[in-house]
């Protein structure tokens, strides 16, 4: 998502669900920005709940859309991967040649949702009391990525001229290429879905066989299989 800060700007009272929520790209727009409008809210809202006794801020399932708002996958709390769907609209919308990477953009999408929650409870100033539950540690991990993050931006700019500073950043970049783990090919077992993951990341997705509308099924279930496998090999994606 280029506007990150759609998620951190709320101009509507809307609720949002966590699990697939019901958003459609509007004309000429992008599903995403709506569904992070609604997202923010929804997140400010248990703020409310929390302050006046109600549980604390908690999201074991996040959900992200496609662009188009018809490709949407499902993260826990930190980002793992969990689940992925389409509405029953995706093959005139996304068809086979671009269901692979709507997929793949709205898996993005929730992970970045999921990060940007810290960001959103600081907005709000709350703050977890001791002791109270937040994710198994996600969100003050995520804090600390956060801060250190903040850090950086902040530190004073004049102790490396930003044209030193390119050139060594582009020596470290060709001193990387050949320490950079190969890329692996982790294909579904009925073999119409693979993705492509460097060191347990995923960098793309295909369509690997000819598809119909009525290969839904098959195809989110070839899906689930390897967009999940990647993630054995690395701890969190």
């Amino acid at each position: 998502m280029s506007d990150l800060g759609a998620l951190l700007s709320v101009p509507s009272d809307l609720g949002g669900s966590t699990l697939f929520p019901s958003v459609q790209a509007e004309r000429g727009g992008d599903a995403r920005v709506g569904d992070a409008r609604r997202f923010a809210v929804y997140v400010g809202n248990m703020v409310i709940r929390a302050r006046a006794g109600g549980p604390p801020p908690r999201l074991d399932r996040i959900a992200g859309p496609d662009r188009t708002g018809t490709a949407f996958a499902v993260v826990d709390a930190v980002g793992r991967f969990v689940d992925v769907s389409l509405r029953p609209d995706w093959w005139s919308a996304l068809g086979p040649a671009r269901v692979a990477s709507g997929l793949i953009e709205a898996l993005a999408t929730a992970r970045l949702k999921a990060a940007l929650v810290p960001m959103i409870l600081r907005r709000h100033d709350y703050q977890p009391l001791p002791g109270e539950s937040t994710d198994d540690g996600f969100l003050d991990a995520a804090r600390g990525k956060i801060d250190t993050a903040r850090g950086k931006i902040d530190a004073p700019r004049g102790r490396v001229d930003a044209p030193r500073g390119r050139v060594v950043e582009a020596y470290r970049l060709i001193n990387d290429v050949d320490r950079r783990p190969t890329v692996r090919a982790v294909a579904g077992p009925l073999g119409l879905f693979r993705v492509y993951a460097r060191d347990g990341r995923i960098e793309r997705a295909e369509v690997t066989a000819v598809l119909t509308p009525g290969d839904t099924d098959r195809l989110l279930a070839d899906a689930r299989h390897a967009l999940a496998e990647p993630a054995k090999t690395r701890g969190r994606l």
